[in-house]
């Protein structure tokens, strides 16, 4: 079912502008790099006004990569109290798969993401700027799960194969747009354990 199914006429009108301006985005980005376009340039691509720009998105890394997604207090107390399956992994894939679900609609759009991330240094590092504050949050949450004697080195590592995990499912979305990225995302973790098993 569509995510604009559920929205009102003026909400699906914000939710297309705020596609289009993304996709522009990423279009400057993998033609002329992060640096290479303003947000004047994007406004002009877009055939918005500049104010349009800033009533979506705060800046440049926003309108490119997204907004961070936040995770719902009531799954984050679920996986603590470990749930909802029991199994780490399973759980923390379940926090992923939460927090993808809802940009599932722009399941295309995540190759052309990928591209301009892998194309721009600039980008790479805003990234890696981000996965580091994510991190750190879920490694807390992950602790607080497993208690203060699981080991935070353990907890990163976790967190980079999940990572690793999502790329791939990146690469997947690409092969069979078909599929909603959260099974994409299933399916990654799932080959992964399986051949961690062998």
């Amino acid at each position: 079912m569509s995510i604009t199914t559920h929205l009102s006429p003026r909400e699906a009108k914000r939710y297309a502008t705020a596609r289009r301006l993304q996709r522009c985005a990423l279009q400057l980005t993998v033609e002329r790099g992060y640096d290479g376009w303003t947000m004047d340039d994007l406004a002009t691509e877009a055939e918005v006004s500049r104010r349009t720009v800033f009533n979506y998105f705060e800046g440049k890394a926003q309108v490119v990569l997204g907004p961070i997604a936040e995770l719902d207090p009531e799954l984050i107390a679920t996986f603590v109290a470990g749930g909802p399956t029991g199994d780490l992994v399973d759980d923390l894939v379940c926090l992923a798969q939460c927090a993808t679900e809802e940009g599932s609609e722009d399941i295309d759009a995540l190759p052309a993401v990928r591209e301009a991330i892998i194309k721009d240094g600039r980008l790479l590092a805003l990234v890696h700027e981000r996965f580091e504050t994510i991190t750190e949050m879920l490694a807390e949450v992950l602790r607080e799960r497993e208690g203060s004697s699981f080991p935070a080195g353990r907890a990163r590592l976790l967190l980079r194969l999940l990572l690793i995990c999502l790329d791939d499912a990146v690469e997947r979305a690409a092969a069979d747009p078909s599929q909603s990225f959260p099974e994409l995302l299933g399916a990654a973790v799932a080959d992964a354990r399986a051949l961690f098993a062998r």
